[in-house]
């Protein structure tokens, strides 16, 4: 497996956030992981995808939503390819095997594909992405989640934000939602006070562009290019969930839970690509 990638960080907030883990009785060492990965992205100015998220983590983690003991299995192998199934743990425990898996693989076979089911919030892209960096691969990233977004045309919530990230050695990244923002970025604005969002992230609950974060919430996001190009980002949308929720045999669309939503399982999938 890959060691812990070096980051910037703050050790308060990083030893704050595994401890709160730990109480949950995660592992040390997922602890660490979890914590790393969401204090990462905060730090990098990502706070939607970084310790903003840790109420949500403790909700669900408590009501047993999660199995804080599961660590997942290879389902198959076979030749470069593995299917992994998650087994409803935490989803930087997944990311990390599937990742350690990808570049094992790629490092023997050229290339290393790993498809996971069964995950859950797995934190930002990027950062499994630049693991997979760091392991001198490119890395390709992708995973489904829960339905937020009104596919183009539609205003009824059907897709997740679904990103896609690819890494290179060296420090190259694209990290993207297949939406015009993703759903932190609402959350953000409505913690502001509610400041204005552009008409072009979403519709509130009657199928309107609006301006407002808390009708927003309401609503669905917009897939990237908005109400006239939006069947670009609908398209990619789709994409990850066929490389993800289809090819993993995992749920997808409409049948994705939430970290927002308690009562059941997330079954999120997630696609993870070396490329030596």
């Amino acid at each position: 497996m890959l060691q812990l990638m070096p980051a910037v960080t703050s050790p308060e907030l990083l030893r704050f956030t595994r401890d709160i883990f730990v109480a949950l009785d995660v592992s040390h060492e997922a602890a660490e992981l979890a914590a790393l990965s969401l204090v990462a992205a905060s730090v990098r100015g990502v706070d939607s995808h970084g310790v903003q998220l840790l109420p949500l983590y403790v909700d669900q983690l408590a009501s047993g939503d999660v199995d804080v003991k599961a660590t997942g299995r290879i389902t198959n192998e076979t030749g470069s390819c593995v299917l992994f199934n998650g087994e409803n743990g935490l989803g930087q425990t997944i990311a990390a095997q599937c990742c350690g898996h990808a570049v094992r693989l790629a490092r023997s076979a050229g290339t290393g594909l790993v498809v996971a089911r069964n995950s859950n919030h797995f934190g930002r892209a990027a950062f499994w992405g630049m693991r997979i960096a760091e392991g001198g691969c490119l890395g390709i990233v992708l995973s489904n989640a829960s339905p937020l977004v009104a596919p183009w045309q539609g205003r009824e919530s059907r897709l997740g934000t679904n990103p896609i990230c690819v890494a290179a050695p060296g420090g190259w990244l694209l990290d993207m939602a297949t939406t015009s923002v993703s759903a932190g970025k609402i959350v953000d604005a409505v913690m502001e006070g509610g400041a204005a969002i552009p008409m072009e992230w979403a519709l509130d609950a009657s199928g309107n562009p609006t301006r407002s974060a808390s009708a927003a919430l309401k609503g669905t996001l917009l897939p990237l290019g908005g109400q006239v190009a939006g069947y670009k980002g609908s398209g990619l949308a789709v994409a990850v969930e066929i490389l993800c929720g289809v090819l993993s045999g995992g749920a997808f669309g409409s049948e994705v839970g939430s970290l927002r939503k308690r009562g059941h399982p997330a079954g999120i999938s997630q696609t993870f690509l070396a490329i030596d």
